[in-house]
């Protein structure tokens, strides 16, 4: 199932994503990054480093508004990670009720069964190490990314499913929805065998879209509490170092050192020690988030700092609630589970095949593998094993994009039959192509940083630059040069210069007097061809007059004498 991924065509291929992703779980198609669910861990490092804020994170709004209209009882499993984002949260428990929810549960209720959980396993198993099980992008990185330390990891549910099963085990036809600022929470429910126990999943920004359609301001509204809640530890499960706070004694008792892990980086880093059993006996608090749950990729922008939220979670931790709980059993409910090992199988390439492919991003020789990182992978063997396997393309290398670009743009600007000039903004020659040195016999080297009009007048160009406005297409005589051409004076704003490119017609242009004076010719001798033939056809006509005149006087003279005879 796809919860999470990119916007469609808001896609800028900065690869920022690819950097940021830890796991390298983002492939390109078409240009359009696109998260493999198979190797993502559900961090949102991804969404947090995309500079167009392209989510797509699968609602629940709709699943949500659905099931109030149709009546069905509602309740709400709130993450006490809540607290640092509301100077009332008692306002947002009330907010919660106006809105439709029949009871209201704090996860810090789960949160204390899953620390006695841990509590009997580490006293009766006393493993080498003991990862804490809460968050489920560690849980995801850990079970398909690093071969035997899954067994490692504390086998019960998190505290959300904890308290999600107690309810349903209570109320089975209850509709659950569990509010957090957490985007892997969205998947939890999906990814660990666990279906049917939360119903729905919404970010905090997703809670506040439900109080605006409703119209509630949380932060006026009357002070309510939860129906369920847990200890004053559990309740400070936000915040880093809580979860080891509530069994050391237990962790102290048996050595094991305790130690705070917070940051995908740090985490795999300790990862990786554990893998290879470097470390001394240890509980591990490992959390992806910086400062644990009271930050994330969804937390709410206009948020306070973590700073802040971290203090309002510890200080609404020690004050707790008005009003006492009511009684939540968690009698048979079936709190374990076991997180298998489930390793993301990673191609492996020949050395042929990688070297193949690192000629395809023009890195033929060892100096040209840069290991830059632009591309989004540390080295360019990574990015090409990446090609490779269908997650990236040759054109996401940008030094060899760059370098291909340069090349063309010197193939044109040095081959071009086209004279063309770089200009300054004070109109000196940056540079010339070779079309042009062959055109005004100079060399480049010798015209550079020189003004333009050494060998040009540079009125018209001078417009150009203080107006901004191209001129293109003007058909320019330069009599000193014996050269006709068409020429076009661009303006680049950018680089505050000017591009000229002559077009040489001065053969065309000979040509074309050639034809024009041949033209003249041929009209001149026809005019005097037609007034020949006039005065020739003239005479014929006197002359062919003069002798149909006699004619007739002889043939009447004839007839006349003929008449006599009768």
């Amino acid at each position: 199932m796809q919860l999470i991924n990119f916007t469609e065509a808001n896609c800028k291929n900065c690869y920022k994503c690819v950097r940021a992703c830890p796991v390298k779980a983002i492939r390109f198609q078409d240009h359009q990054a696109i998260i493999d669910e198979e190797r993502c861990i559900a961090c949102g490092q991804c969404f947090l480093a995309c500079p167009q804020n392209a989510r797509d994170i699968q609602s629940d709004l709709d699943v949500v508004m659905d099931a109030r209209k149709s009546g069905k009882r509602m309740v709400a499993l709130i993450a006490p990670s809540f607290t640092g984002f509301f100077e009332n949260p008692g306002g947002v428990v009330e907010g919660l009720r106006r809105f439709g929810f029949q009871e209201i549960a704090e996860v810090s209720l789960g949160a204390q069964e899953v620390t006695e959980k841990y509590r009997e396993f580490v006293a009766e198993m006393k493993p080498k190490y003991a990862i804490s099980s809460c968050c489920p992008t560690v849980n995801l990185l850990i079970r398909r990314y690093y071969k035997g330390v899954a067994k490692y990891l504390l086998p019960s549910v998190s505290p959300m499913m904890a308290t999600a099963k107690a309810l349903k085990n209570k109320e089975p036809d209850s509709f659950t929805v569990f509010i957090s600022p957490c985007l892997s929470k969205k998947c939890e429910p999906f990814m660990f065998g666990q279906e049917g126990y939360v119903d729905a999943v919404l970010t905090m920004d997703e809670m506040l879209s439900l109080f605006q359609e409703d119209h509630l301001q949380v932060e006026s509204l009357p002070y309510s509490s939860p129906d369920y809640y847990g200890s004053t530890n559990a309740r400070s499960y936000p915040v880093k170092g809580a979860i080891g706070e509530g069994f050391h004694e237990t962790l102290s008792s048996h050595g094991y050192d305790v130690l705070h892990v917070e940051g995908i980086l740090q985490v795999r880093e300790v990862l990786e020690e554990i893998e290879k059993g470097a470390l001394d006996p240890s509980f591990l608090e490992l959390n992806a988030c910086h400062e644990s749950c009271i930050s994330g990729p969804c937390v709410p922008k206009k948020s306070w700092s973590t700073y802040k939220r971290k203090q309002l979670v510890k200080k609404h931790a020690k004050e707790g609630w008005n009003e006492e709980p009511q009684v939540l059993t968690f009698e048979g409910c079936d709190l374990h589970y076991t997180y298998k090992e489930n390793l993301f199988q990673k191609k492996k390439f020949t050395e042929d095949e990688i070297t193949r492919t690192l000629a395809r991003m023009g890195k033929t020789k060892k100096k040209d593998e840069l290991d830059c990182s632009a591309c989004g992978y540390d080295s360019c063997r990574e990015k090409a094993a990446a090609v490779l396997e269908g997650m990236s393309d040759v054109e996401m290398c940008m030094p060899f994009m760059r370098t291909r670009a340069e090349h063309m743009n010197d193939i044109i600007f040095y081959n071009s039959p086209n004279i063309i000039f770089i200009l300054d903004e004070d109109l000196c020659i940056c540079q010339m192509n070779p079309s042009a040195e062959k055109t005004f016999e100079e060399k480049s080297e010798h015209l550079r940083y020189m003004p333009i009009s050494v060998l040009l007048p540079d009125e018209g160009i001078r417009r150009v630059m203080d107006t901004g406005k191209h001129a293109l297409n003007k058909r320019i005589s330069y009599r000193e040069h014996n050269l006709v051409v068409m020429q076009s004076v661009i303006h680049l704003p950018k680089d505050n210069q000017l591009l000229i490119i002559m077009s040489d017609i001065t053969e065309e242009e000979r040509r074309r007097k050639e034809l024009n004076l041949m033209k003249e010719q041929t009209v001149e001798i026809t005019g005097k061809v037609i007034e020949k033939q006039m005065r020739v056809a003239h005479e014929i006509a006197s002359l062919l007059g003069e002798t149909t005149a006699e004619t007739k006087i002889a043939l009447n003279r004839l007839k006349e004498l003929v008449m006599e005879d009768r």
